[in-house]
């Protein structure tokens, strides 16, 4: 995939910032009319479980779907070889369609043992057979996602219980990849033969099913309505509620005061700030905030007049108090960092720690020198309160230092384009991202070199990505390690902290604790949930 066709697609996720389209901030809650929610239906022992998305979401076909809400039905119907263990921090992966897997010396062969017993929803069972033509198809759709299979070389299948995957190179994130909320799916020979798609036209994923996973796609109705019902022959820990139901709101507010009146069970991910404060104080809800490794960053326009000088943006960076930004500006949804690389994807954080420390008079002497009459312009899209609140309050602090600076709004389709302005573009911006998949290079290559699609203002290190690569073949720890202090010590980016995942439930609906993924927010595994009593 090129620089530009990753951008475009990556461009869509979703992802909370004070400098990124924020649209895709969404939650999860109800559908109108029906039963009490949280009540028992006629077919399930949890009835149905009422939420909403706060906006249309993207297709939930599996091999386009490249925003993150609407994983929330995908990786329901779908499932790959492997996942991560939900609810905990740490990302550890852990076997969903394969049992066993292991790569040989050099990351370029895969050899994984299958899970038996397991049926698709139309009833054909899962076998080897399905991984080839389940990868085909991603490659053949080429949208976001399909980058993850581009180095497949071949795929085998011994035997019916096992498939071995060999790549055109070595790729020590290949297992990351195919656990990634975002990673290739397996899906019904029987349906890719019935239902073949190239394009966007006609397609019968972009409203049915044809997967393996605890609930099958029910009627939908694009930007109003999506329904899943649990599959009574799934494989694993069957779903708590019968059905889940999600209707499209149109706004924070709507979700909020039908959340506390009773009409919705919970909303998971679009819970900005001040909205997650107010929930939090509800006694009759259930609130809570998940480690994560969304990564708020400020970045640093290397053409900038007023910052671009390589004393200058180190001196700049070393003058912000970043844990006290962060508290004051979202103290109930981001903790501090002094990490550069998002929490616990590299094995050892001591390798991994910023090389610019605070430094309490920086700002005053930039104040009264290189900054002196100069205006810092600090970037942030429309579209999200809490990007807002970030920039805003990093303005603050430059102010009170005696450096003027603006904090300024862009609507989200004049946000990029005013970025790749060089000299002209804003002097900073703050990104919220989060990687692909727990793997340092899904970070790393996509936000600290020019090809990677998320290095905004095009800054590059000499020597950074040539580092990157090679540490890529073997997940060689020690030259992620060097990589991170190449990021700091170049003071064009700065980590400034994680934001936590967001959900509220009503006090009937358990197992949200147990639910969340590691990786991206707002995204739970809707199976887990299950009435309290």
């Amino acid at each position: 995939m090129t620089s530009v066709e990753r951008l475009r697609t990556m461009n869509r996720r979703k992802l909370l910032t004070a400098a990124v389209v924020a649209t895709a901030l969404t939650a999860l809650s109800a559908c109108s009319g029906g039963a009490t929610p949280g009540t028992s239906s006629s077919t399930g022992t949890g009835g149905t479980l009422k939420l909403a998305f706060l906006a249309g979401i993207s297709t939930p076909d599996p091999d386009t779907a490249y925003d993150g809400p609407e994983l929330n039905l995908v990786n329901s119907a779908y499932e790959g070889l492997l996942k991560y263990q939900p609810g905990q921090a740490k990302p550890q992966l852990t076997g969903a369609l394969a049992t066993k897997w292991a790569a040989n010396a050099d990351n370029t062969v895969f050899t994984f043992d299958l899970r038996t017993g397991v049926t698709f929803h139309d009833g054909t069972a899962f076998t080897a057979s399905a991984v080839e033509p389940s990868f085909q198809r991603r490659t053949t759709m080429a949208k976001g996602p399909s980058y993850m299979v581009a180095d497949v070389k071949s795929v085998e299948a011994p035997s019916d219980s096992q498939v071995v995957i060999t790549l055109k190179a070595p790729n020590s994130a290949f297992l990351d990849l195919l656990a990634s909320p975002f990673g290739p799916k397996m899906l019904s020979p029987k349906a890719l033969q019935d239902h073949p798609t190239s394009t966007d036209e006609d397609n019968w994923f972009a409203t049915h099913d044809a997967g393996t996973g605890p609930y099958t796609y029910g009627t939908f109705e694009p930007d109003a309505d999506y329904k899943l019902t649990a599959y009574p022959g799934y494989w694993g820990t069957k779903p708590g509620y019968s059905a889940v139901d999600f209707t499209v709101l149109a706004s924070m507010s709507t979700i909020q005061l039908k959340l506390q009146s009773g009409e919705l069970d919970g909303v998971i991910g679009s819970l900005d700030g001040a909205s997650f404060t107010t929930l939090k104080g509800d006694s009759s809800l259930t609130t809570s905030a998940f480690s994560s490794m969304q990564t708020p960053t400020l970045f640093v326009n290397p053409k900038s007049a007023a910052v671009g000088a390589a004393d200058v943006r180190a001196e700049l960076l070393a003058g912000i108090d970043f844990a006290a930004l962060m508290k004051k500006a979202l103290p109930d949804t981001t903790e501090p960092t002094t990490e550069v690389f998002p929490v616990n994807l590299l094995a050892d954080p001591g390798t991994d720690q910023q090389k610019i420390t605070y430094d309490a008079t920086a700002l005053a002497g930039l104040a009264s020198g290189a900054l002196a009459g100069k205006t810092v312009k600090i970037a942030y899209t429309q579209t999200g309160p809490d990007g807002q609140a970030l920039s805003d309050n990093l303005a603050a602090v430059l102010n009170t230092a005696g450096i003027k600076a603006e904090s300024v709004g862009y609507a989200a389709g004049t946000y990029y384009p005013a970025l790749a302005k060089g000299a002209d573009a804003p002097d900073l911006t703050i990104f919220a991202g989060f990687p692909d998949t727990a793997h340092p290079d899904a970070w790393a290559s996509v936000f600290y070199t020019p090809d990677g699609g998320l290095d905004l203002f095009g800054a590059e290190v000499p020597g950074l990505a040539e580092t990157l690569a090679a540490a890529r073949k073997t997940n060689d720890q020690a030259a992620y390690g060097r990589a991170a202090a190449m990021v700091s010590e170049s003071a064009y980016w700065y980590s400034m902290g994680t934001m936590k995942g967001t959900a509220s439930f009503a006090k009937d609906v358990a197992g949200a604790d147990t639910a969340w993924h590691p990786v991206i927010t707002g995204v739970l595994e809707l199976n887990l949930l299950h009435p309290a009593s």
